[in-house]
């Protein structure tokens, strides 16, 4: 992908996006097997602007890819810490995602309890049991996560604008291994 930062004007993939009239902003970071997915979510009233990379885990912070990507998440965010320094930036899934990921989680609880309700309730035989047991545990405990991780009622972490680069460099700092060990 190639992206343009000159003056306010950001330009990418899908379009530009004017710095100046930036209004709230997010970044993500998550990890699904072995894919991290980060991204720098920006809206104004021009629509959303996303600075998005996927790669796999193990990737080292030094890849071409990455080392972009967060050269210009760190560019953009000095540019905007300049201009409003006090500007939120979010941290994790906001809006519609975040409820979407909520919404799963409560049916995969509330599946898994039901289930298992409906089993006892039927009469299933207890030499099934042993076979659904572990299934249904699994599901309740994943739905169970999912609810607590993406709580729609829970404030959501911020830090300034003016922050963001110094988090960027940390997320790719390699891991040390404890010493105390």
């Amino acid at each position: 992908m190639s992206w343009r930062l000159e003056g306010d004007l950001l330009t990418g993939p899908h379009g530009t996006c004017d710095l100046t009239e930036i209004e709230t902003a997010a970044f993500v970071e998550s990890t699904v097997q072995l894919m991290r997915m980060r991204r720098l979510d920006l809206c104004g009233p021009s629509g959303l602007c996303r600075i998005s990379i996927n790669t796999r885990v193990g990737l080292s912070p030094k890849n071409a890819d990455r080392a972009a990507h967060r050269t210009l998440c760190r560019r953009v965010a000095e540019h905007l810490s300049r201009r409003a320094p006090d500007l939120p930036v979010t941290l994790g899934e906001t809006g519609a995602i975040k409820a979407l990921w909520f919404g799963v989680g409560g049916l995969s609880f509330f599946m898994g309890l039901g289930i298992a309700v409906a089993a006892l309730a039927s009469g299933v035989s207890s030499d099934r049991w042993p076979g659904m047991i572990v299934p249904l545990i699994a599901l309740v405990l994943l739905g169970g996560w999912l609810m607590h991780r993406y709580a729609l009622w829970r404030k959501p972490v911020e830090i300034p604008v003016s922050a963001l680069p110094t988090l960027v460099d940390l997320l790719d700092q390699p891991k040390v291994p404890d010493q105390n060990l």
